[in-house]
C-alpha cells in the first residue's frame, strides 16, 4: 500500500466516522422514547413506516458491519434476504397509501341492482 492509498483509506475512515455519528444522532432522537409509546402517538401508516424504517436501518448497519469485517455477502446471505423483505414491506405501505388516496374502486353493477330491486318489489306482502 503506497502513501496515496493510505491517505485515501484514512479519508474514507474519517468519512465513515462522520456518517456513523450522524446515524447515532438521528437514531438517538427516535429511540429515546420506547417504541410502543411512539407507535401509540402515530397513525397506523406512520407507525408502519417507523417500524419499517427502523428495521431497514438496523439491517443496513449490520450489513455494513459485516462488510467491514471482510465477510462476503451474496444474494443468499440472511442479511441481504432480510433487507429485501423489509423493502417489500416498504413498497406495500406505499401501495396501500396510494390506494387509500385514490379511494374505493367499487362500481355498482346496474343489471344486478335492477334485478334485486325488481325481485324485492314484486313480492307480495
Amino acid at each position: 500500500m503506497d502513501g496515496g492509498d493510505l491517505e485515501e483509506a484514512i479519508d474514507s475512515l474519517h468519512n465513515l466516522e462522520g456518517e456513523i455519528e450522524f446515524i447515532q444522532k438521528a437514531l438517538s432522537a427516535i429511540l429515546k422514547y420506547p417504541l410502543k409509546e411512539l407507535s401509540k402517538r402515530l397513525s397506523v401508516v406512520e407507525s408502519a413506516k417507523l417500524h419499517v424504517s427502523l428495521a431497514y436501518t438496523l439491517n443496513s448497519l449490520f450489513y455494513m458491519y459485516l462488510k467491514t469485517q471482510g465477510e462476503e455477502i451474496g444474494k443468499d446471505h440472511p442479511v441481504k434476504k432480510e433487507l429485501e423483505r423489509v423493502q417489500k414491506y416498504s413498497e406495500k405501505i406505499v401501495n396501500a397509501q396510494k390506494r387509500k388516496e385514490e379511494g374505493p374502486k367499487r362500481r355498482v353493477d346496474a343489471g344486478v341492482a335492477r334485478r334485486l330491486i325488481s325481485a324485492g318489489v314484486k313480492r307480495k306482502f
